[in-house]
């Protein structure tokens, strides 16, 4: 970590040429839990806090008792992809999380500068042109695609880590070099993700002007069940003009 983001991080400092994205991804398990904070830490470390993860799993949500808690709910993580400058997309197991892949769509249809991240070491078990996940989410413009092989990467670290615990290693000295092989391919998936959204911070909306400000204007209406009240006109306005000036519109 620079000085600059420790010294960020202790006076809880902005930093310059920020960018928010949206994790979008599994959060129902305590390993997705877990690891989406420690990647989180990770990118914002390595990066010298540029790219600020933002995980639906940290939203503070109120009215939980209200009757659209549903509706609700998704209302509340659409309008926070909407409001990000990136999309970091997880696409790992054998089926996808389908909440991911509707996020991943919404922010297609914005044509946001997008990530997919997969660190599942398994394939589908399908055709090569579907590995390894379904073709239709293949191919789409301003979007590059991460793949970190966890398990081939884990045992290899383990391996060099096993070097140096001779023949008889004891119980906390075994832990001690799983739970370093684990934070080395934290920081390494990390720099993938960076390296990922550097690149499509260089690619095009695929959008012609007139088309740009448009899309956002139209995802105001189409989630419907009052999303727009969570996005004002007002709020589009600033977002575009924001967008604009950091070129991720």
């Amino acid at each position: 970590m620079s000085k600059r983001t420790e010294r960020n991080l202790a006076r809880d400092e902005p930093v310059e040429n920020k960018y928010t994205v949206y994790a979008a991804g599994g959060l129902f398990t305590q390993h997705e839990l877990t690891t989406n904070v420690f990647i989180k830490d990770s990118v914002w470390r390595q990066s010298d806090g540029k790219f600020e993860l933002i995980l639906p799993q940290s939203n503070e949500l109120r009215e939980l008792d209200r009757p659209d808690i549903a509706s609700y709910i998704r209302n509340i993580d659409l309008a926070i992809i909407v409001k990000s400058d990136l999309v970091l997309a997880r696409f790992d197991g054998l089926e996808l999380d389908a909440g991911t892949v509707v996020e991943f769509m919404l922010a297609k249809f914005l044509g946001k500068p997008t990530v997919i991240l997969r660190s599942d070491s398994r394939g589908l078990g399908g055709e090569s042109m579907d590995e390894p996940y379904n073709l239709m989410l293949k191919n789409w413009p301003r979007t590059t695609e991460v793949h970190y092989d966890s398990f081939i990467k884990f045992t290899g670290g383990f391996a060099e880590e096993g070097k140096m615990l001779g023949n008889a290693p004891t119980f906390q000295a075994t832990i001690k070099a799983e739970l370093k092989t684990v934070m080395r391919g934290i920081d390494e998936i990390a720099q993938e993700i960076i390296g990922g959204l550097e690149t499509v911070l260089e690619m095009k909306s695929p959008y012609p002007d007139e088309y740009q400000e448009i899309v956002y204007k139209i995802i105001r209406h189409s989630p419907g069940s009052g999303f727009e009240q969570l996005i004002s006109e007002d709020d589009l306005t600033k977002l575009v003009k924001k967008f604009r000036e950091s070129g991720t519109l």
